[in-house]
């Protein structure tokens, strides 16, 4: 009888996990965490069908290190992350309304080993090779008139070169910390009041929590060498909001600085004040060491955590313990990542076990209104279009 349960209870199982992934719907909001395993890559299909992309990386790394290319490397991830776009986006658009660039790292701009686009002006890499097939009609990015990267700097060159080219038909803003009215509802914005997206951090400026921005970096005219921010601390961190869900991610922003550096490295702490709890949120810096310091999670108390991760380094296991940790907060949470390098399973143990899924593109569905959502993981060894769904959580219930 034991079997025969056993058998039934699998063959459900089965049948759960091949169904078709879901496609947006209006009144729902859909965020996508597209993993190609070169880098970071976030797709929002808000509740009106206005469409958000959060980074198109593709970093130039290879070797024992980081992760397999997924699907695999037939194509280039700008293509994959395209090919992804092109089977969820609504029927009717063709653009992607706002990208967001939260740094100008490789894993979430591009690199530039691969061609050039047909005149020559920049490589189509990353962010890049997604404009050619789905072009934005406003980008927006930290800028470059608050500690750019070098000249030297080939991938940073490469974005400016290709914005650059594109100024004739897309515009380009720079991030406007504690603006509301930067990401904005563009069809039915009046239907759906409850939305809305809080530029919260960039460039060492944060939110106040009212009508405000406090400076966290030092008013010296210039920093010693150990002072010195890193590109991580100037990326862009917004809280999008949705009904009762709240979503947060934050870029590469650090919580522990590195040793001898200053405390005001630390900016996961003050830019968690502002933010408070949330339903979902996305680890800095793909959980790296330098990361998800206990205020930050105490602040924020996640009901899911997401993980963007391709490097051995992926996370880190004390970051996993701490996010494991009911001492820190003492709500029930769920643990996804889109990668697990098989050296961070030998690393990090049982504690693996404990997540809820490791590998996969992981979507969040809001339900009309915002007070319901679920989390699915689906399979990234085939293209999506070949994809099936290989995790589908219960329905929660947004925390207000």
């Amino acid at each position: 009888m034991k079997y025969i349960w056993g058998l039934l209870f699998a063959l459900v199982a089965e049948c759960a996990f091949s169904q078709e992934l879901p496609q947006w719907k209006e009144g729902y909001m859909d965020i996508h965490h597209i993993n190609t395993g070169r880098g970071d890559c976030t797709f929002c299909i808000l509740p009106d069908g206005t469409t958000l992309l959060i980074d198109a990386g593709e970093n130039n790394r290879v070797g024992e290190r980081v992760v397999a290319a997924k699907p695999d490397d037939t194509k280039k991830a700008g293509e994959w992350i395209a090919d992804y776009i092109r089977y969820f986006i609504p029927k009717d658009k063709e653009n992607i309304d706002y990208y967001l660039l939260t740094h100008y790292h490789s894993d979430h701009i591009g690199s530039w080993l691969h061609k050039k686009e047909d005149k020559g002006r920049y490589y189509l890499t990353g962010i890049s090779e997604v404009y050619r097939n789905f072009p934005a009609k406003v980008i927006v990015d930290r800028g470059d008139d608050f500690m750019p990267p070098s000249d030297k700097d080939s991938c940073y060159m490469n974005y400016r070169n290709f914005v650059k080219s594109i100024s004739d038909c897309t515009k380009r803003e720079t991030f406007n910390v504690g603006s509301c009215n930067q990401f904005v509802l563009r069809n039915e914005p009046e239907k759906y009041h409850s939305f809305g997206v809080r530029n919260v951090y960039a460039n060492g400026k944060v939110w106040d929590g009212d009508t405000g921005v406090t400076s966290l970096f030092s008013d010296k005219g210039n920093y010693s060498k150990s002072e010195m921010p890193r590109e991580n601390m100037y990326s862009c961190v917004i809280k999008l909001s949705y009904g009762a869900f709240d979503y947060y991610t934050g870029g590469d922003i650090p919580g522990f600085p590195r040793p001898g550096r200053p405390k005001w490295h630390d900016i996961e702490t003050p830019v968690s004040d502002v933010v408070g709890k949330v339903e979902v949120a996305v680890l800095n810096h793909h959980g790296n060491e330098d990361g998800t310091n206990e205020n930050f999670l105490r602040n924020l108390s996640p009901q899911n955590v997401i993980m963007s991760t391709w490097d051995a380094l992926h996370p880190n296991h004390t970051v996993l313990y701490r996010l494991f940790s009911k001492e820190i907060y003492p709500e029930e949470r769920k643990i996804f990542s889109t990668n697990m390098h098989p050296a961070t399973k030998i690393v990090i143990g049982d504690l693996v076990d404990r997540m809820a899924s490791h590998q996969g593109h992981i979507m969040v569905r809001v339900y009309p209104g915002g007070n319901k959502y679920r989390v699915y993981v689906f399979d990234d060894a085939v293209p999506i279009s070949e994809s099936h769904v290989i995790y589908e959580s219960d329905i929660f219930e947004c925390m207000k």
